[in-house]
């Protein structure tokens, strides 16, 4: 019989099934508990079944992994068992993240005002994790105690605690860059820009192309544009993408393709690289960990948070324009390089501090 349960939302995007299982890594390493011992389930915008939840009333306590996860409809709509999983059990969020732009803006609805709060006064909880420090501000907004425990997967597969000493590339012999969302023409047309900038920057280097949902096949299926900004025609443009760099690769041999989707063994090719230039959060984090330079073009709040609580200054904002965040990161690289990384030198202080309080987090429960 489980003695606890991790609570996931892993699907198809690689970063998820990150965050999985670096929880369940750091459950099992941290916490002493067995990889038997843990009940795997589901919960993002899917409804426990009955007979799971009986299980889950019977654990001591049900780890909530990670994820964008607290959205303004944090409850009914991202977590909709979330009500009865706090009737079942004791709920610890470890280190979910908001998901905005504007945090003076940001709120959320009753209902979920109310869920977070609830689980905020668990007597095991002494707070919230949250995985970045806008997240924290957010919640305490809203009169809930908060913490900045990172992500999970800021410790994954560094170790326990975090032992990876920065070790910038003596040459840049392969450049990993993640894909952008997949449903925004903008950021289509800047990801080629970028590649672009990156062949003609780094001449003797080759060029992965990380696509973390994978090669979207269906490419004409009309879709919801990205919050914020609403795409210039309804296609998944990823799917365009991912069509028009296999074409470009089989024609530059500089040019390769990764379906980065499904599983979180992607970071295995992360940590060979010798750089990471992208959108995506999750390819900037295990890239970090690695001890990899990592340069983040930050879409919305997820991005600007771990940059903010990561302290990582060569991040830059993807959002204006198509040309100008192009030029901004690579000279972010430039000078990068030219400082020999002593820009990077905070990150590991960084995570060890936000360790402490994830530890402080979980051992209450154990």
């Amino acid at each position: 019989m489980a003695k606890f349960a991790l609570l996931h939302g892993a699907k198809e995007n690689s970063g998820d099934f990150l965050i999985r299982d670096a929880a369940k890594s750091l459950l099992i390493n941290v916490g002493g508990i067995d990889e038997e011992e843990l009940l795997m389930v589901d919960v993002v915008r899917e409804n426990v079944p009955n007979s799971v939840m009986d299980e889950i009333s019977d654990t001591k306590a049900a780890f909530l992994a990670g994820g964008p996860g607290y959205q303004p409809d944090f409850y009914p709509g991202v977590y909709p068992s979330m009500k009865d999983l706090l009737d079942a059990t004791t709920v610890v969020p470890l280190g979910p993240g908001w998901k905005g732009i504007d945090e003076d803006k940001y709120t959320f609805t009753v209902e979920s005002t109310k869920l977070l709060q609830r689980i905020a006064e668990q007597d095991q909880v002494p707070y919230l994790g949250a995985r970045d420090i806008p997240t924290v501000r957010v919640l305490r907004k809203h009169g809930v105690a908060a913490e900045l425990t990172g992500c999970p997967a800021w410790y994954y597969p560094d170790g326990f605690p975090p032992s990876r000493v920065f070790d910038p590339p003596s040459q840049i012999n392969e450049i990993i860059v993640s894909s952008p969302p997949q449903n925004s023409t903008k950021y289509m047309i800047q990801y080629y820009i970028l590649i672009q900038n990156l062949l003609e920057k780094y001449p003797g280097s080759v060029i992965t192309c990380a696509f973390h949902r994978g090669e979207h096949k269906n490419a004409h299926i009309p879709i919801i544009g990205y919050p914020w900004e609403k795409a210039t025609w309804a296609a998944n443009t990823s799917a365009i993408l991912y069509k028009y760099i296999s074409k470009i690769g089989k024609e530059n041999d500089r040019i390769k393709i990764f379906d980065a989707s499904q599983s979180a063994d992607y970071i295995n090719r992360y940590s060979k690289a010798d750089l990471h230039v992208g959108y995506r959060v999750h390819g900037h984090i295990p890239a970090l960990a690695a001890g990899i330079p990592s340069f983040l073009l930050q879409i919305d709040g997820r991005g600007f948070g771990v940059s903010e609580s990561l302290e990582t200054p060569g991040d830059v904002s993807a959002r204006q324009g198509i040309y100008r965040p192009i030029s901004d990161v690579m000279e972010s690289i430039s000078n990068s390089i030219s400082n020999a990384y002593s820009d990077f030198e905070s990150v590991d202080e960084n995570r060890m501090h936000a360790y402490e309080n994830m530890t402080s987090l979980i051992s209450p429960i154990l």
